[in-house]
C-alpha cells in the first residue's frame, strides 16, 4: 500500500483506531523500528527531478530521500513509473510521498502553496550546497541528466546551488548529486538536535500509515475497506 492510499484510510478511520487494530499483528521490533523512523521524518525538505531521461535515476533519488528521512519526492514531465522502479528503490516509495507532475506549472504551484524555497542544482550555481538556507521549508530541484534544468525551471528558482568539487570531473551523476545535497541539507537542519520536524499529530498519522504498509493488504482490506457487517437476527 502506498502512502497516499494509507493516508486516505487513516483520515477515514483515525490513527488511533488503525494502530490499535493492527498493533497486535506487528512484532515489537517492527513497531520500534517504525517509531524510530517516524521520529526522524522531515516534511520541511523535498526533492524534485525535472524530465529525467532514465527512470532508474529518479527512482534512486527516492531511495536516498527515504533513507535520509525526507517525506516528499517529486518528478516532473516523466513516466509515472519513474519513482516506482522496485529494484532500484527497494520499495522505498512505500514510505514517502511521491508526486508526478505533468508539467512544471503544476509542480511550481504545489511548491509555492507549501511556502517552500526552490533551490535549483546547477554546475554554475551561485551558492554552494553547504550554504543553502535550512531555516525554512526547502525543495531541491534537479534537472535532466544531460541538459540540466530547463530555462523555465531556472527562472522559477529562488536560488541556484552547486556541489563543490575539486577533481577533474565537471559534474556528478543525477542521483549522486541528489544524495550528497540531501545529506548536507539535512545534516545542517538537524544540527539543532531535532531528528525530525513533524508535530505529534502528524507523527501519529504517519505511524498509522506505516502500520498499514507493514501488514498483508488482504488484512487491511478486510478490516478497513470492506469490514464485516453485524448480523441481525429475526424474532
Amino acid at each position: 500500500m502506498d502512502l497516499h492510499a494509507a493516508e486516505a484510510l487513516v483520515a477515514e478511520h483515525g490513527a488511533h483506531r488503525v494502530m490499535t487494530a493492527l498493533g497486535p499483528y506487528l512484532t515489537e521490533a517492527r513497531r520500534t523500528r517504525i517509531d524510530h523512523v517516524v521520529s526522524g521524518r522531515v516534511a520541511g525538505v523535498h526533492v524534485a527531478v525535472e524530465a529525467p531521461s532514465d527512470p532508474h535515476n529518479a527512482a534512486a533519488v527516492v531511495r536516498s530521500a527515504e533513507a535520509f528521512g525526507v517525506l516528499g519526492v517529486h518528478v516532473i514531465a516523466a513516466e509515472p513509473r519513474a519513482l516506482h522502479a522496485r529494484n532500484t528503490t527497494q520499495g522505498a516509495f512505500h514510505w514517502v510521498h511521491t508526486r508526478h507532475h505533468h508539467d512544471l506549472t503544476g509542480f511550481l504551484a504545489e511548491v509555492r502553496r507549501r511556502g517552500m524555497t526552490l533551490a535549483g542544482a546547477s554546475m554554475d550555481g551561485s551558492v554552494p550546497v553547504t550554504r543553502l538556507p535550512v531555516d525554512a521549508p526547502l525543495c531541491l530541484l534537479l534537472g535532466n541528466e544531460t541538459r540540466g534544468l530547463s530555462q523555465a525551471a531556472r527562472e522559477a528558482c529562488d536560488v541556484s546551488f552547486h556541489v563543490p568539487m575539486v577533481g577533474m570531473s565537471e559534474s556528478l551523476n543525477l542521483s549522486v548529486t541528489a544524495a550528497v545535497s540531501l545529506f548536507e541539507v539535512l545534516r545542517r537542519k538537524r544540527a539543532s538536535g531535532e531528528r525530525g520536524d513533524l508535530c505529534a499529530d502528524d507523527r501519529d498519522r504517519l505511524r498509522a500509515c506505516y502500520y498499514l504498509a507493514s501488514v498483508d493488504p488482504r488484512m487491511v482490506k478486510a478490516m478497513f475497506v470492506h469490514p464485516p457487517t453485524e448480523r441481525t437476527h429475526g424474532c
